[in-house]
């Protein structure tokens, strides 16, 4: 039970400290038992990237599951700060940042220049929020310039994935397995218009990646192809002081080369523009799920400034080519549907489920054979986790252009970044926009994108006007109740 209790309408508890919102668990908000389930499910997600720590960093595994483990413990800075959503990667751009990695000499100079794009994509976050200007950058981009770029990202997910002599190719039934379930639950149209009739295709659809998962798991057991290696302990913590010596740049040095900033300055950009729908689609989330028992605070220059605490913690003790986005959107749909639908005896406050979420979610990365089965299965993992990227990235690439122009230009963005990496494609999406356009498509562009903006403005403040009066009308009903 939580400590504090919220009164009808209101705001759930919280110690207000400026822009944040202090929420401790069983103080500001309780344990939400559906979530612990969905929380250690978060964790498998997790280990998602361990094939990439330790193949494209060149980490040892016990060295990986710490910094696994250290980035997700930085998920808590969400809910301890006042976010009521569900965070995790800017996923779509691990692909072109590790490719870029790639490209670099193993060891020290990978994980100084992840670092550097780390770093700086914290400081555009933080500055951004503090500022208020993150609607006015997102103005000032082309729509062409964004589905290039969220198209690039996608396509690069699969291509890196799917490329000959990868997974794909060594553990082969476990990817396919994981594919199919995954897709067919998560995207079919067989599937998808039996949930809202059928508890158990629900239960199949919301619960989409763990089916996947554990299908995954064991077809690629039962096919031999992987080695499972079980070392008995049940509980087991990380070796935190072991992962700083070999990953932080305040032991191993930040880079003095300015080359390497400015090279790195091009992947933080896209990896802002790839994170700023989410921090759209957090709010509507929110919105959609609004009950007339609580009013939840939304705030996109909060969202902005705690995910760039986020990375900014990560680049200095352990950067991950993940990144700290502001969404994970399959828990997050998941949790704030369970909350519009079981009511406030069913979930308290939305806190409860985030809350819970996310702090099932680092509890569970320490249930040591939850790793040892994760680092076994690690590469198809990662295979099930960017190809499911690579689709979400294309249908919304889809939905940005504005005209055929655009279509082709973001055609031609994506396969530069595929082809020389996110910093040529970034230069090349600038150069190919101003000498495609003329001056009346740039200011056509601009006055879209100001109207998109105006429309999503106007949207968000109806909805808030709406709840407003819902929550006014429920409180007044609520006082007569209690007057008769």
């Amino acid at each position: 039970m939580a400590m504090l209790k919220r009164e009808y309408g209101g705001i759930q508890p919280c110690w207000k400290v400026g822009l944040f919102r202090i929420r401790l668990p069983f103080i500001h908000f309780k344990i939400s038992p559906p979530e612990v389930v969905t929380g250690l499910m978060n964790a498998c997600t997790s280990y998602g990237a361990l094939a990439v720590l330790i193949t494209s960093l060149g980490l040892d595994p016990a060295v990986a599951w710490a910094l696994v483990v250290f980035e997700t413990a930085m998920y808590t800075l969400n809910w301890l700060l006042g976010e009521p959503s569900i965070c995790g990667w800017i996923t779509p751009a691990m692909a072109i940042i590790v490719v870029f990695l790639e490209s670099l000499d193993p060891g020290v100079a990978r994980l100084q220049m992840l670092t550097c794009i780390q770093l700086e994509l914290g400081i555009l976050f933080i500055v951004l929020g503090v500022t208020g200007l993150s609607k006015k950058l997102n103005t000032m981009v082309p729509p062409a310039i964004k589905a290039g770029i969220v198209m690039g990202a996608g396509v690069n997910a699969v291509a890196v994935r799917l490329k000959t002599g990868g997974a794909i190719d060594t553990v082969t039934v476990g990817c396919l397995c994981g594919l199919v379930v995954v897709f067919m639950l998560m995207f079919s149209k067989r599937v998808r218009k039996y949930m809202d009739t059928n508890k158990f295709v629900a239960i199949l659809g919301n619960y989409s990646f763990l089916w996947a998962v554990i299908a995954l798991l064991i077809a690629g057991g039962v096919a031999g192809e992987f080695n499972f290696q079980w070392s008995g302990e049940i509980i087991k913590v990380p070796d935190f002081m072991g992962l700083f010596a070999v990953v932080s740049p305040l032991f191993i040095g930040f880079a003095t080369d300015p080359s390497v900033w400015i090279a790195a300055l091009p992947y933080a950009i896209v990896a802002w523009v790839i994170a700023y729908g989410d921090f759209v689609t957090v709010q509507q989330l929110g919105l959609q799920a609004a009950r007339d028992d609580e009013y939840i605070e939304f705030d996109p220059n909060r969202t902005n400034v705690i995910c760039g605490i986020r990375n900014v913690i990560l680049s200095l003790f352990a950067p991950y080519p993940a990144l700290a986005g502001p969404l994970s959107a399959p828990y997050c749909v998941a949790t704030y549907a369970r909350y519009k639908q079981s009511g406030r005896q069913g979930m308290d406050s939305i806190y409860d489920g985030s809350g819970t979420n996310l702090l099932f979610t680092v509890l569970g990365l320490f249930i040591y054979p939850l790793y040892e089965a994760s680092l076994a299965a690690s590469a198809a993992l990662l295979v099930v986790v960017l190809l499911i990227q690579g689709w979400l990235c294309s249908q919304i690439a889809f939905g940005l252009v504005r005209d055929d122009l655009d279509k082709g230009m973001t055609g031609m963005i994506a396969g530069f970044i595929v082809a020389r990496g996110g910093g040529v494609g970034f230069l090349a999406a600038i150069v190919l926009y101003l000498l495609i356009s003329d001056n009346d498509k740039i200011r056509a562009d601009y006055a879209y994108n100001k109207e998109l903006q105006r429309i999503e403005d106007e949207e968000t403040e109806r909805q808030l006007v709406a709840l407003h009066a819902r929550l006014e009308a429920a409180k007044a009903g609520k006082l007569q109740d209690e007057e008769k």
